[in-house]
C-alpha cells in the first residue's frame, strides 16, 4: 500500500484514519546554497526523507510544499521568498483540510529554516488550542546538525549556510546536482564592527550571540557561508542514515501516543 497520500483514494484514507490518524507534511524551500549547491537543497531533503521515513513507517506523507520564507538570499538568482503571512495562510488552510480528514497528529518535516520555524510553532499552537491537534514542528536540517559527531570534518571546518552538512548530503542524494568544481572555502565579513558575525542573523559579541539580522550578501559574496572542502557522498551517505533511522523511531513513537 502506498505511504504517499495523494495516490490515495478518499475512501481508503478515510478507512485508514481509523486506525492511524497521524500524517507527515514536509516543506521545503528555494534560495542560493553557494555557487555548488542546487538552489532546491532543502526542497530535496524534505522529499528525500519524508519519502523515506513514510516508506519505513508507512505513516501517509503528503507532497512537498516547496517555497518558504527566505528573504535574506532573496537578491541570488533562483531564490523564491514568500511572505510569513503568505506561507502561514497556505500551511493553515492545508493543516484544517487534513484535520477534517480525520487526521489527529500532522508531522510538519520543515528542511527550511529561518521563519518557517516561527510559522510553523504558532499554527500548531493554534491548532492545538482550536482542534486538539498534535502538531511536532521538525528542522530536519536542525536536527542532522545534532546527529553529526564531534570532529566528523576534522579541525577548521565550522558547519554552516551552502557547507556543511548539507553539501555532503546533497552529494549523497543527487551527486550530480553538486557542482564539486566549485567546492571552496567561504569567506565569511564582519559588516559590525566588534562582532563576529556567525551568520546573516548571528553575530558574536564577547562570547555571546546576538540576533541582528542583515541580507545574505552582506555577508557573503557567494550566498554561502559555511566550509564544504572536506564534503562527500561518503559522508552524506552515514548522516542521512542517520537522520532517516532517528525520524522513523520519533514518527512511529508520536504515532503510538494517546490523540
Amino acid at each position: 500500500m502506498s505511504y504517499k497520500l495523494h495516490e490515495k483514494t478518499w475512501q481508503i484514507i478515510k478507512d485508514e484514519t481509523k486506525k492511524s490518524k497521524t500524517v507527515i507534511v514536509p516543506l521545503g524551500s528555494m534560495e542560493a546554497h553557494g555557487p555548488h549547491n542546487p538552489v532546491g537543497s532543502c526542497y530535496i531533503l524534505a522529499e528525500s526523507c519524508s519519502k523515506s521515513v513514510g516508506e519505513k513507517t508507512k505513516v501517509p506523507i503528503t507532497p512537498v510544499i516547496p517555497f518558504g520564507v527566505s528573504d535574506p538570499y532573496q537578491n541570488f538568482p533562483g531564490t523564491i521568498t514568500v511572505s510569513s503571512n503568505a506561507l502561514s495562510l497556505y500551511v493553515k488552510e492545508v493543516s484544517y483540510s487534513l484535520v477534517g480528514s480525520g487526521f489527529k497528529k500532522i508531522i510538519f518535516f520543515s528542511a527550511h529554516g529561518g521563519n518557517n520555524l516561527s510559522v510553523l510553532r504558532e499554527l500548531a499552537l493554534e491548532l492545538r488550542e482550536t482542534e486538539g491537534t498534535l502538531c511536532p514542528v521538525v528542522h530536519l536540517w536542525g536536527v542532522l546538525s545534532q546527529l553529526v559527531e564531534p570532529g566528523l570534518w576534522g579541525e577548521g571546518i565550522v558547519p554552516g549556510h551552502g557547507g556543511e552538512p548539507t553539501t555532503s548530503v546533497i552529494q549523497y542524494l543527487y551527486p550530480e546536482l553538486v557542482k564539486v568544481d566549485e567546492i571552496k572555502a567561504n569567506i565569511v565579513k564582519n559588516p559590525l564592527k566588534g562582532f563576529k558575525t556567525m551568520s546573516h542573523d548571528s553575530h558574536k559579541l564577547n562570547g555571546v550571540i546576538y540576533n541582528i539580522p542583515l541580507l545574505a550578501e552582506e555577508i557573503t559574496q557567494n550566498s554561502a557561508t559555511g566550509n564544504p572542502t572536506r564534503a562527500s557522498k561518503d559522508i552524506g551517505r552515514v548522516l542521512y542514515e542517520k537522520l532517516v533511522e532517528h525520524l522513523t523511531d520519533f514518527v512511529i513513537k508520536i504515532e503510538k501516543l494517546d490523540d
